[in-house]
């Protein structure tokens, strides 16, 4: 059986490095605790030592993931990857003597090809954000004019996303001050990425006319998106449901998601022959090869336009 105060202890001081030390998102530490936590477990089970593995071992916990848990291909790379990670940190501080991931027949990551909105479909999602034809009198206590407030927010939120690229979480932790303001007009948005990563972001003249009018009168410390003055904006969840009402409200057949719409910002920006690493500056991404999913989108559309002919 593991050494099961061992490997907790390990896998504790693995996250604060990458939290502290490495600056990785919040999100992506939950993420690979859950991973870890998976492997922990399996290897309870399977009653092998956590650091005296061989890649034969990495290989029986992958295949048990498809045989007997049914797990996609994307998830069982990204656990994979997880392993890498901490197996590396662990070697180089003398936890474990070798790597038995480096060698294991590892799974490798689908590639898919990334879902955005076409132009009439953009429209179609601005013009249900928009129409106040459905808005009830009053719901739970709320009055009309306070949806319509609620819808507004939501209209900018996604709006800004489809103008700028910004990851939701990059948008919801927006401030007032992080938006420059040139004679009203919202030029630029500065936030803080991935990895701690600062980086600014110019908005497109028309959004930014609108952008600018609607937070001209917001104190500078408040959050952009926030429920209330002074408070703090919607959970992630809630911005996903109120998106996929909305969707189902333009008749859009498509999972649209805060971060497909991402994916339709990067989309414009190739079709206007903006270069990769342009798109990668702009999204935030670390490695180029993360932008590339995006020329399949062109080859896509070349060979759609190329069937076209007669």
């Amino acid at each position: 059986m593991t050494d099961d105060a061992a490997f907790w202890k390990a896998r504790k001081d693995f996250l604060s490095h990458l939290l502290y030390a490495k600056g990785y998102s919040k999100a992506t530490c939950y993420a690979y605790h859950s991973d870890l936590g998976i492997w922990g477990r399996w290897l309870n089970e399977a009653q092998h030592e956590w650091n005296q593995l061989t890649h034969v071992e990495v290989e029986q916990f992958i295949s048990w993931q498809v045989r007997e848990r049914g797990i996609k291909p994307h998830i069982i790379a990204r656990r994979s990857s997880c392993l890498s990670s901490f197996y590396r940190w662990a070697k180089k501080n003398g936890l474990v003597k070798d790597d038995p991931i480096y060698l294991a027949d590892k799974p490798k990551r689908p590639q898919r090809v990334p879902i955005w909105l076409e132009r009439v479909e953009q429209e179609r999602l601005q013009a249900a954000a928009r129409s106040i034809d459905d808005l009830p009198e009053n719901i739970f206590g709320q009055t009309r004019e306070h949806i319509l407030i609620i819808r507004r927010r939501y209209d900018f939120l996604f709006g800004l996303i489809q103008n700028s690229g910004l990851r939701i979480s990059e948008a919801l932790a927006l401030r007032v001050r992080d938006v420059r303001i040139v004679e009203g007009i919202a030029k630029a948005v500065r936030v803080i990425g991935k990895g701690n990563k600062e980086r600014v972001v110019p908005l497109p003249e028309l959004f930014g006319q609108t952008f600018g009018y609607w937070i001209a009168a917001m104190p500078r410390e408040d959050f952009v998106f926030a429920k209330e003055p002074g408070m703090n904006p919607p959970g992630v969840r809630s911005v996903r449901a109120y998106l996929k009402n909305l969707v189902e409200k333009a008749g859009i057949d498509k999972a649209v998601t805060p971060h497909k719409l991402r994916h339709t910002y990067a989309t414009r920006l190739l079709e206007s022959g903006a270069d990769l690493v342009d798109i990668q500056a702009l999204l935030g991404h670390v490695n180029l090869a993360t932008t590339q999913i995006y020329t399949h989108v062109g080859d896509d559309r070349m060979a759609d336009v190329v069937s076209k002919l007669k």
